[in-house]
């Protein structure tokens, strides 16, 4: 049985908007959705992770919970701000052994010159 072109196109139609229907309010619950991921920012507020490294003269800051992979260099001091953090770094630039270590809120870590921190984790 074929059916007219008119009654195939309002199929077509209902069938899409049935669709955007219910995947609309699926994807408006979806956590994923509201949840802001871990990013670089201006160092503008203390509550902000915050690494020192160029022998103190440079600063990168980062907001938000989440991970990401990193290769910040000659890092001299990090602070946590207002989060639980944890780093994976590489201590020394000849021996390849990984390290982490974990922050609490507003603690400083002072391990004198970090390599390279590969991994930030805000929690």
């Amino acid at each position: 049985m074929k059916l007219p072109v008119r009654r195939s196109v309002g199929i077509a139609a209902a069938s899409v908007a049935a669709l955007v229907a219910a995947a609309a309010p699926a994807t408006a619950v979806s956590p994923s959705n509201a949840v802001a991921s871990i990013h670089r920012t201006s160092c503008t507020e203390r509550a902000f992770l915050t690494i020192h490294n160029n022998n103190g003269h440079d600063m990168l800051c980062y907001a938000d919970a989440g991970s990401t992979a990193v290769a910040i260099y000659g890092v001299n001091w990090v602070e946590s701000g207002n989060n639980v953090v944890t780093l994976q770094y590489q201590k020394d630039l000849n021996n390849p052994k990984l390290d982490s270590v974990t922050l609490q809120k507003r603690q400083a870590w002072n391990p004198g010159h970090v390599h390279k921190i590969i991994s930030i984790r805000i929690h």
